[in-house]
């Protein structure tokens, strides 16, 4: 099913809102066309400023008599199946099974689930040991060869001939400030097809922009400005040795030599999108390369090594810059398959970035030699955003040493004397980082050491030959500190710190009144510690309690729902009072039994906790959300161990309002109309933006405890409107957004209304002056 439409799912757990389709897209690219009215890449989130028209993924292979073929360009080349289960899914930090490097099944095996609403391992449960490392993850999977891909009429006329490729796509949102900005990108592309592809080239092609969502052209004025991070990380000693001395700083070691420290440097210059007027405060943007699959086998001497290599050695990207004020060849996007390979190649001309206009960047890599049936490449970046180019640098560093990951020590290391010796290196010991298998038929001499790596007086080498059926662990990169100390297994992705979950939550609608309900998920996770994972940069100390927030101001809004600085806090709860809080049994049922045993700890119902805010009116529009706090404790680069409180992500959707309604009555004698007479504008009504734009309405109250129909006419007896409401579960209340049956607006008049049920029959009328 096609995840396009209105009110979609979107990552919303940073300091943005990124809409997320299953078709290879990222953003709202139908807003436009009236398909969807979505924020695309809100930021700051509830602002109504855009950073993305779109972003999309390509994928370019060369097809028979080496034509080159593009899939995901122009868009929906990318689709998944018609079926209803095949949806984005979205998942968040705390949920039960989601724990990373942990075995949350306890079938021996952890985090081999894949959130997709299916039971990867057989095991009779579904998403129950995912892995998150994220605060929010949305998943989608789609193909390029789906019928309704290749049958679609596109824009320019195009024929889409499919590559046979599947795709699982993962988005990441993080809370934690400095990474509430990033949203991470993977796709991991698979050759379902029968053929080999060849020369295949993967980007992801970003209409970026930096505008206010109301204005239509704010995107046009766009400038283009470079800025570059920079980032150390310490990786750990080399212990390394040639005949039992260390081989830093130099050969022969000197006497006062030493193990040799390892740092890589993360370092690079992108290009951003800023808008055109100079404080104008609106977002920039950038899409960030972080990484894709790689061979080893490419960076080795032999000619057959480097011919029967899949992927490139080493990580490696284009930035190309197109203008959409122009045309193909002179700065402008390309248009066609055989210009979008092009692109994707870097053999395309892109624009200069001297003037203010409306850009778009193509990040791509490749090629990757071929990809055979069964085969797959990833290839992972970032959409980054902040207020300023100082706040973007920050969080592309804040994104490099994320994605740089850690190294696990997995498999079997050599034992021991000489392990520490240079031309020792089994499973990622003294700079071997990679085991070697060369495919069927392929075999070469090489030396698995590098001895190029040490000074001639070194020097060493030793041939040996590679082929199918046995791997050699190999330093492939020629540096020492790559395959260290037997740590060969690296998992990107850094945990830099989740904020608390939010607990489970519901709202009940009520007569002048919303009762608020929720469980005590947070506190069991963390006194189990599984909400913060111990080796993070904190370490949970205690849990503080729970606030209550709530929206009510929606004056002169610019987003569905307006920006945190909008909500007001209504009561903080906990264990604790000295923090100014209430008693959290002040607001316990302790008359709910436990629904069970979770981590050795009692797991209650939504309702164990429950507020009913008085401080509402009836036909009016309110969101709540219920936070938990934490105490942790954070080590400063100084050292110095501070105490901080962190709070889940002030994060909901339009889909919770609630609105208080009048009690349901026996009969219908009592219903009536307000606001009557209605003078075109009712103080409930919610200011109109983009995805809501009729907000005004009428409410008939005081309906019957049954399922009941109102009826709208005119005083000339004209059918005008329907309503069918259902009072069995106390709501009286029941709203008509002046809308008639034919679609139009209702005009000023006097009108009828009768109201039928099984509690009887009711007449009135009430006025509308526009």
């Amino acid at each position: 099913m096609l995840d396009n439409r209105d009110r979609g799912p979107a990552l919303t757990a940073g300091n943005f809102s990124l809409r997320v389709t299953n078709a290879g897209i990222l953003g709202n690219a139908f807003f436009n066309i009236g398909l969807s009215n979505d924020p695309s890449f809100e930021f700051p989130k509830g602002s109504g400023n855009e950073a993305l028209n779109y972003a999309a993924l390509w994928v370019g292979a060369l097809g028979p008599g080496d034509e080159p073929l593009v899939s995901g360009g122009p868009l929906l080349e990318f689709r998944p199946t018609l079926d209803p289960d095949d949806h984005v899914y979205l998942a968040e930090s705390g949920r039960l099974g989601a724990e990373r490097f942990y075995d949350d099944d306890g079938d021996g095996r952890f985090d081999e689930e894949i959130l997709n609403g299916k039971d990867d391992d057989g095991d009779g449960e579904v998403d129950e040991d995912l892995g998150l490392f994220s605060q929010q993850l949305a998943v989608a999977d789609y193909t390029d060869d789906q019928p309704e891909a290749i049958q679609f009429t596109y824009p320019n006329g195009e024929l889409h001939h499919p590559l046979g490729l599947s795709v699982h796509q993962e988005a990441y949102a993080w809370g934690v400030s400095g990474y509430d900005g990033i949203a991470g990108l993977s796709f991991t592309i698979t050759n379902h097809g029968r053929q080999t592809l060849h020369q295949v080239q993967v980007g992801l092609y970003a209409d970026l922009d930096s505008r206010a969502r109301a204005d239509a052209a704010g995107h046009v004025n766009d400038r283009v400005a470079s800025f570059s991070y920079s980032r150390t990380v310490f990786e750990g000693t080399s212990y390394t040795t040639i005949g039992g001395n260390w081989v830093y700083p130099g050969c022969p070691t000197p006497p006062e030599g030493r193990p040799e420290p390892c740092y890589s440097t993360l370092a690079d210059t992108l290009t951003a999108v800023v808008d055109g007027r100079t404080g104008s405060g609106l977002p920039v943007v950038a899409v960030m390369p972080l990484g894709h699959t790689t061979d080893p086998m490419a960076l080795l001497a032999p000619v057959e090594a480097q011919r029967a290599a899949r992927a490139p050695g080493r990580v490696s990207f284009r930035t190309t810059l197109f203008s959409n004020a122009r045309v193909p060849w002179h700065g402008g996007p390309p248009l066609n398959d055989a210009e979008r390979y092009a692109a994707l190649a870097g053999t395309f001309p892109g624009a200069d970035g001297q003037f203010a206009e409306d850009y778009a960047v193509l990040v791509s890599c490749g090629p990757f030699a071929t990809l055979a049936p069964g085969q797959s490449v990833k290839f992972e970046a970032a959409l980054i955003v902040a207020e300023s180019l100082d706040s973007l640098a920050a969080q592309a560093a804040n994104a490099a040493v994320m994605y740089h990951g850690q190294t696990f020590n997995l498999l079997p290391d050599s034992v021991g004397p000489g392990t520490t010796e240079w031309n020792v290196g089994e499973t990622g010991l003294n700079g071997h980082e990679a085991c070697i298998e060369p495919p069927p038929g392929v075999t070469f001499a090489a030396d698995p050491h590098c001895a190029d790596k040490f000074p001639q007086n070194c020097r060493n080498e030793a041939s040996v030959t590679y082929t199918h059926g046995h791997c050699i662990w190999t330093d492939a990169d020629c540096d020492i500190c790559t395959g260290l100390n037997g740590f060969e297994t690296v998992e990107r992705w850094l945990e830099p710190g989740f904020l608390p979950p939010q607990p489970n939550d519901r709202t009940v609608a009520l007569d002048h009144g919303v009762r608020i309900e929720w469980d005590n998920m947070p506190e069991i996770l963390l006194n189990a510690g599984i909400a913060l994972r111990p080796g993070q940069r904190v370490q949970p100390r205690r849990f503080l309690g729970y606030r209550l927030w709530k929206m009510a101001d929606w004056r002169d809004r610019r987003s569905l729902v307006p920006e945190a600085r909008r909500w007001a806090l209504l009561g903080a709860f906990g264990p604790d009072t000295t923090l100014g809080q209430k008693p959290l049994p002040s607001v316990t049922d302790s008359s709910l039994d436990y629904l069970r045993i979770l981590y050795e700890q009692p797991l209650y119902p939504v309702g164990r906790y429950a507020v009913t805010d008085p401080q509402v009116l009836n036909g009016f529009d309110y969101i709540y959300v219920v936070t938990s706090r934490y105490e942790v404790s954070e080590r400063a680069p100084s050292g110095v161990l501070r105490t901080i409180v962190l709070e889940s992500p002030l994060d909901a959707g339009f889909d919770r309002r609630v609105v208080p309604r009048v009690e349901a009555r026996p009969g219908v004698d009592g219903v009536w109309v307000v606001p009557n007479p209605y003078r075109g504008w009712a103080d409930w009504n919610r200011p109109s933006t983009a995805g809501d734009p009729l907000t005004r309405h009428i409410d008939f109250l005081g309906l019957p405890r049954e399922i009941s129909t109102v009826k709208i006419w005119t005083v000339a007896g004209d059918f005008v409107a329907q309503l069918d409401h259902d009072g069995r579960s106390g709501n009286g209340q029941a709203s008509w957004d002046l809308v008639t049956r034919n679609g139009q607006e209702a005009v000023s008049g006097v009108y009828l209304f009768t109201v039928d049920s099984a509690a009887g029959h009711k007449v009135g009328r009430f006025v509308v002056i526009r």
